[in-house]
């Protein structure tokens, strides 16, 4: 995600610069977002898990969290234009209902979920369609699909102002606009990454590699043949094809040199550093991004080549800064104050001397 977000806002170029943002937008853009959700739903099978073990009354902290979220969420968007972690808090909180379902009621969930906008667009032009008349139907769908069109090309603009108060009330207003379309109340993207998360955990696949290592590769193999068919081939492939899929992939090779040899485990430390901070370092992230590249702050203009020596730089930072930070912290700052609300008391943030 890094690369992908200093792409997004290095300017269009030629050349080598034009290859490599086009190497991020069909390798990386979609497939890493896909990556980060799915590991928000592995992420709450773990809690969940871990605190059936206990025979803790976790629900009740559950929503403490995701509300702790929305906050984080709400300021990611609003403040700095990123619209990913309020849209998750929303969706974990249906997540529970799916927490003790089977593995195969869990797959059939996945399958409804991520066709559900297919679902929702057949039943929409239909319904439409006979009450309206075919003609009339088509000409108010046109009608929404430009007035959409006008309100964000003109959000886009005001976003540019170099008086950070009207890019305050622009973001404020993609929000709400953002949270009122067909997408934000259908599960076909967030709902289905999550529960793509929970039904792997529940077969085993993040915790037990190697005794799955024939599922592993073909979830790879479906992942490159998904998104190539839905590159090349079909636009459209029920929310059931996806070049999201790609992310199964590189995931699974991961997964495979774990199963392979634990000690992939210590060479990859470094994400792992960065993960155990992933809210810290997300919020941070956005922040320089926003102050970087915003006309009301420092406004810069790169290259694509020179995005990815930042993205790079800022990753590394991270790592080491993480590093240094959960030696002696046992949280991250965001994390902690998270925690903190999940549990509503003041954790200890640093570690117990004895």
């Amino acid at each position: 995600m890094f690369l992908v977000h200093f792409s997004e806002r290095s300017y269009d170029t030629t050349g080598v610069g034009d290859i490599y943002k086009w190497i991020v937008y069909l390798f990386f853009e979609e497939r890493f977002w896909a990556m980060f959700g799915i590991l928000f739903g592995v992420g709450f099978a773990i809690q969940f898990r871990r605190a059936e073990v206990r025979g803790d009354r976790y629900f009740a902290k559950y929503l403490r969290r995701m509300a702790a979220l929305a906050v984080f969420g709400f300021i990611a968007h609003g403040v700095f234009g990123f619209n990913v972690l309020l849209g998750y808090a929303a969706w974990g909180i249906p997540l529970i209902l799916f927490r003790r379902m089977s593995v195969r009621a869990l797959l059939v969930a996945v399958i409804l979920s991520a066709s559900s906008g297919t679902i929702y667009g057949l039943a929409r032009n239909f319904y439409g369609g006979a009450t309206k008349g075919a003609i009339a139907y088509q000409a108010e769908r046109d009608a929404i699909r430009a007035r959409d069109s006008r309100f964000l090309e003109q959000n886009t603009a005001a976003q540019k102002s170099k008086s950070y108060a009207a890019v305050l009330s622009a973001r404020l207003q993609h929000m709400r606009w953002f949270y009122a379309q067909w997408f934000s109340f259908l599960p076909v993207n967030t709902l289905t990454l999550f529960l793509l998360g929970l039904l792997g955990l529940r077969l085993g696949i993040f915790d037990r590699p190697e005794e799955h290592r024939r599922l592993i590769v073909g979830l790879m193999m479906f992942g490159v043949v998904s998104w190539a068919v839905t590159w090349w081939v079909v636009n459209d492939g029920y929310g059931l094809l996806r070049t999201m899929w790609l992310t199964f992939t590189y995931m699974g090779a991961v997964l495979l040199l774990v199963a392979r040899d634990r000690r992939w485990l210590d060479r990859l430390s470094a994400f792992g550093y960065a993960g155990r901070m992933a809210l810290t370092n997300y919020m941070i992230q956005i922040a320089v991004i926003d102050l970087l590249f915003s006309e009301y702050a420092l406004g810069i203009r790169i290259h694509p080549l020179v995005g990815w020596a930042l993205a790079v730089s800022l990753f590394l930072l991270d790592v080491v800064v993480s590093k240094w930070w959960l030696s002696r912290y046992r949280f991250g700052p965001f994390e902690w104050i998270w925690r903190c609300v999940t549990y509503w008391r003041v954790e200890p943030l640093r570690f117990q001397t004895a």
